[in-house]
């Protein structure tokens, strides 16, 4: 899709006095160019070209001197170039820089003028998956979650046909794709090699970014409610994209569950909106389990909430996570393991089951946030 050559440096001609002899130039081999088959800018960036022709020429065919200068963007430069060579590889628009013209596809005219938050997902989940690449690497790992570098290394080059110097760049694209558009660890898109992966891909998704509030539960029973407030994306690129998911399903769930409790969290895919249900679910649990890792405002500001109603929470970090001014100093807070090994997992489950038990147990006469304050005074 695109490609760079690498330069390389002639010798210039030499010569000196009544014996110089003219010295033709070295012609210096170049190296071979790299061929990427995959767009250079992500779907979030390269979507600007379509958003620009929709909210400043109506959604008709622009020059692209025109669309630049909407983006405060040079014509000649080069990030402009990926950015619209990018927005076609994508399939949003026809033509690039050096087109006389950009034009949205019918693919980018929806996705710049949807007719329902459904509508627009569709289209994006579309664009990204009519690139082959990201598609069966998809298809391939059933998810976005990709295996520890020195299994992948070996997978991209002889899987994917990826030569090694791109690695790094193809995967960071790759990841950053796939936490824009909410596509997590476990995602079964259809059977590999088929070619009808596409429309069950498309199917699963939308359903998933419709659903607000889609609450786990393990039973039925009379048991008490423990609420898991958390982050559901990862902001931190040291988290790779489905992280979270691996967190709740391997270590929350099974230690609360083992812990009494019916386990229930609200997911949100593809918004950062808090809705009534889920502040009524956090505010009526009989306790509420916190991950602060990556200090995630939505996780902190359901957790003031609750700490103000002076109900018992249970607080759980990843290690390495910055502390918090004041919670860290007053409350206990448990860590687990990031790696999420077999090993280390095993270890963690019962340490926060642990910690839950003990959190419950001491619901009435443990020293809550809000009482150590008025205390304080």
């Amino acid at each position: 899709m695109s490609e760079i050559p690498e330069q390389g440096n002639s010798d210039q001609p030499t010569a000196s006095g009544d014996d110089a002899v003219e010295v033709k130039p070295k012609r210096q081999r170049r190296s071979t160019a790299i061929n990427r088959p995959y767009p250079r800018k992500p779907l979030e960036e390269a979507l600007r070209i379509a958003q620009a022709i929709k909210e400043y020429n109506g959604g008709n065919p622009w020059p692209p001197q025109q669309v630049a200068e909407a983006l405060n963007a040079g014509k000649g430069s080069s990030n402009f170039f990926y950015l619209t060579a990018s927005s076609r590889d994508f399939g949003l628009t026809a033509g690039t820089r050096d087109s006389s013209e950009i034009s949205l596809t019918p693919l980018g005219r929806q996705a710049a003028y949807p007719s329902s938050r459904e509508d627009e997902r569709e289209a994006l989940i579309k664009a990204f998956f009519s690139v082959e690449i990201f598609h069966r690497v998809v298809d391939h790992f059933n998810g976005s979650k990709l295996p520890e570098e020195r299994f992948l290394t070996n997978t991209l080059q002889t899987s994917f046909g990826i030569p090694p110097e791109i690695h790094n760049e193809f995967i960071d694209l790759f990841q950053k794709n796939c936490r824009f558009l909410g596509i997590g660890s476990d995602f079964e898109i259809g059977a590999r090699g088929t070619g009808q992966t596409l429309q069950v891909a498309v199917s699963s998704i939308v359903t998933q970014g419709e659903r607000t509030d889609l609450i786990d539960s393990v039973s039925e029973t009379e048991d008490p409610i423990c609420f898991v407030i958390m982050p559901f994306s990862e902001r931190d690129e040291t988290h790779p994209v489905g992280f979270f998911d691996e967190v709740f399903e391997a270590v929350f769930k099974p230690a609360v569950t083992a812990a009494g409790f019916n386990i229930t969290t609200a997911r949100r895919q593809g918004s950062d909106i808090i809705h009534s249900t889920i502040v009524t679910e956090l505010l009526d649990a009989d306790l509420v389990l916190a991950d602060l890792t990556e200090h995630n405002p939505n996780v902190l500001f359901e957790l003031g909430m609750r700490m103000a109603e002076d109900k018992p929470v249970v607080l759980v970090r990843a290690k390495g996570t910055g502390p918090i001014f004041d919670v860290d100093n007053m409350l206990r807070v448990e860590e687990y393991d990031p790696n999420l090994w077999t090993s280390t997992v095993a270890k963690d489950v019962p340490r926060i089951q642990a910690h839950v038990i003990a959190a419950w147990e001491n619901r009435d006469t443990a020293q809550t946030f809000l009482k150590i304050l008025r205390h304080a005074k």
